[in-house]
């Protein structure tokens, strides 16, 4: 028998990925409604139908809703196939997660990194994980892969991450060979932003979406980017790293993007006006306390006047940013996320507005992120059961 050219594998593979996303979408699909669907052929249809099937990721089930005579078989996920370990290590409350095939959070725990010492980050790592899997009932043999999204410069080919945000103090780690070594299964690496942005356009606002951005401010700041459906990680693994884009530069130190939109830099400000006298309701609290962000929050929908300032402050500064995004990549679709999204109306609507102040014929749109806190989780989700199911269609081709 010849050879498959490569062309016709990659044909092959990706017309199983389309129908595995279908099948997902409509969570269960029949082969003539596959074939309609994806404009491909029932042989087509069929044949590829039959090797998902055979591998174990397709199961077929009796439509009961297809009336009198021979009943159409629904295709449906195997969700017991398999699953995906996810950790979300993008702000010091850290969640590990295990899902399936669907996919579907079966079970989640979280812990707080700053009741431990950094330290012992991949010592926490390994046993909470293996604590999850104790819990969902999940054996090793079951687990497919470990998907870990962390902030900082990552290299996914070597596994060593040059750690950012919270975690900038460990340095350079190697997340994957500790964890790969423990549970003897594949490790996947990828910056936290970079997830945020695939889970949306999986699963959240961008989904259809081509030329898109996830733009965070929280405790740091970042950006995902996806440019012609595909995510842009740069020549050296450091795209989107915005906390230190400068937005302007003097005989002193140059004045870097952090050091004024984060929710330290809002926190700081609000703080020393407070200091300096500024009339705010928020000094029922300074008198005991050190005001925190949940305090400012809260100050903002209450509407005061220092509180929502400040913020709307923030939101012109990332609207210019925006905007020189948009010239630069005609983006599509902006969507935001971060701790920042929480402040609300004060955030959001000043940053769209001033956008289009600056840019009034701009037709990007600028959403809420749909996953919210779980932008990242999912993200990571999607990108591991991406690579799980090209290997294991590559893999079926090859024999």
């Amino acid at each position: 028998m010849a050879k498959k050219s490569a062309k016709q594998q990659f044909v092959r593979i990706t017309n199983q990925n389309l129908i595995i996303d279908t099948i997902r979408q409509r969570e269960s699909a029949t082969r003539s409604e596959l074939s309609k669907l994806l404009n491909l052929s029932v042989p087509s249809v069929c044949t590829n139908v039959d090797q998902l099937v055979e591998l174990g990721i397709v199961r077929e089930t009796e439509d009961a809703s297809s009336g009198v005579g021979r009943k159409a078989s629904r295709l449906r996920l195997n969700d017991q196939f398999g699953y995906i370990i996810a950790v979300d290590l993008s702000n010091p409350c850290v969640t590990v997660a295990i899902a399936n095939l669907k996919p579907e959070i079966v079970q989640e725990l979280k812990f707080d990194i700053e009741q431990y010492e950094l330290g012992q980050l991949m010592e926490l790592l390994t046993g909470k994980i293996e604590e999850l899997l104790t819990h969902a009932g999940v054996s090793r043999e079951q687990l497919l892969m470990i998907s870990i999204s962390v902030p900082g410069q990552v290299d996914g080919e070597s596994g060593l991450v040059k750690c950012g945000s919270y975690l900038e103090s460990l340095g350079t780690v190697n997340f994957r060979e500790p964890l790969s070594d423990r549970f003897l299964t594949k490790v996947l690496l990828q910056k936290d932003i970079n997830a945020a942005i695939i889970g949306e356009m999986s699963f959240g606002s961008a989904q259809g979406c081509s030329n898109a951005v996830f733009l965070s401010a929280d405790v740091g700041l970042g950006l995902g980017i996806v440019l012609d459906g595909r995510l842009y990680p740069g020549s050296f693994h450091a795209s989107g790293e915005i906390a230190g884009y400068l937005i302007r530069t003097s005989d002193a130190a140059p004045v870097r993007l952090q050091d004024q939109v984060s929710i330290g830099a809002l926190v700081r400000d609000v703080r020393a006006e407070l200091a300096a006298g500024a009339a705010s309701s928020l000094h029922q609290i300074s008198a005991s306390k050190p005001v925190g962000f949940n305090d400012i929050m809260a100050a903002v929908f209450a509407g005061d006047d220092l509180a929502v300032r400040q913020v709307k402050k923030r939101a012109q500064m990332l609207a210019a940013v925006v905007v020189n995004l948009l010239q630069l990549l005609d983006l599509d679709t902006i969507v935001l996320g971060g701790g920042f999204v929480s402040l609300g109306p004060a955030y959001t609507d000043t940053l769209r507005e001033e956008v289009k102040a600056l840019m009034p014929f701009s037709k990007a749109a600028i959403v809420h992120t749909a996953l919210k806190t779980k932008a990242v989780l999912i993200g990571g989700v999607a990108i591991g059961l991406e690579m799980i199911f090209n290997e294991l269609l590559e893999e079926a081709e090859s024999n």
